[in-house]
């Protein structure tokens, strides 16, 4: 068995302060986490354990969500969710708002973002015309937070799950306009089909597997599938694969062969062929290009 402790990428778990955060919210200033974390914390690859919603109030900078690197400047949200592998760019070249929080601080708003589908939007530029108000939401979250009455923390807490519930609604409702039906048969399909790769991704890549596990034809997956993702769910196992390949390639020392065996293929040729049918390059030579780059790393591990 290969002893992988040092190969793995530094998850940071929910760590909240006495306070509303422990009703699974917190509230903090991009400014405030660098003084107290440091500048160091920032430079590895990181796995957060919960979402890490930022609004971007003043600067310029980068922000990369598995493998997209993402432009900020005034006015932009990005979204980190739990599992997504995320690099930070220069962290003292803007400001931001930032609201970490658990899964079960959404609540009913969750459905319109489900945990395990990952290819939902990261990031919202700010609309050159008629703006939501989203500056303004996240300024009374951030208000709500530190304004707290000790004496009722329950009302806090209310107060900020609706908040923020409000928030993401509000960021839901200027996603680009897809075919999904939002509490219909169809995304129940598509949001059990993500969640069962999420869990399964590792074992099988068969469409029939899928299908079977959820009581679906394969006709019927696929069609409920393209028309949510654009992509066949051969496609999108597929992608999902190619993603952590890419996170273990990037983020660890991991050899190809024992790479291999982590997402169940039967030999180090058959994952070969794969990664390069999907991304036009070797496992070895995509390594080799980040690391050139700079963007891999071996991050220690807390």
């Amino acid at each position: 068995m290969v002893n992988v402790r040092q190969h793995q990428i530094r998850a940071i778990p929910y760590r909240p302060p006495a306070g509303p955060a422990q009703h699974g919210i917190e509230i903090v200033t991009l400014r405030a986490l660098r003084a107290k974390a440091g500048i160091s914390e920032f430079s590895d690859p990181q796995c957060p354990r919960f979402h890490l919603l930022s609004y971007v109030t003043s600067g310029t900078g980068t922000h990369t969500i598995d493998f997209t690197s993402y432009q900020l400047q005034p006015g932009t949200v990005w979204w980190v969710r739990p599992g997504q592998v995320q690099q930070w760019g220069d962290v003292g070249s803007y400001e931001a708002t930032m609201v970490l929080f658990e899964e079960r601080a959404l609540g009913s708003a969750a459905a319109y973002f489900p945990a395990e589908q990952r290819r939902y939007r990261s990031l919202w530029p700010q609309p050159a015309t008629e703006p939501p108000p989203i500056r303004e939401l996240f300024e009374h979250m951030r208000w709500v937070f530190e304004h707290s009455n000790p004496k009722l923390p329950d009302l806090t807490a209310a107060t900020l799950r609706s908040a923020l519930a409000a928030t993401v609604l509000t960021l839901a409702g200027i996603e680009p306009e897809s075919p999904r039906t939002v509490g219909g048969a169809r995304d129940a399909l598509v949001e059990a089909f993500t969640s069962l790769v999420e869990a399964n991704f590792a074992e099988t890549r068969a469409v029939t597997d899928y299908a079977r596990l959820l009581g679906y034809s394969e006709k019927t997956l696929t069609r409920a599938i393209r028309g949510a993702t654009g992509l066949t769910p051969k496609s999108y196992i597929a992608e999902r694969v190619t993603l952590e390949a890419k996170r273990l390639l990037a983020y660890t020392e991991l050899t190809a062969t024992r790479i291999a065996v982590e997402l169940g293929f039967s030999d180090t040729s058959n994952f070969t062929k794969f990664f390069a049918s999907r991304t036009g390059t070797s496992p070895a030579e995509f390594r080799a290009t980040l690391t050139r780059t700079g963007t891999a790393r071996t991050p220690a591990v807390s």
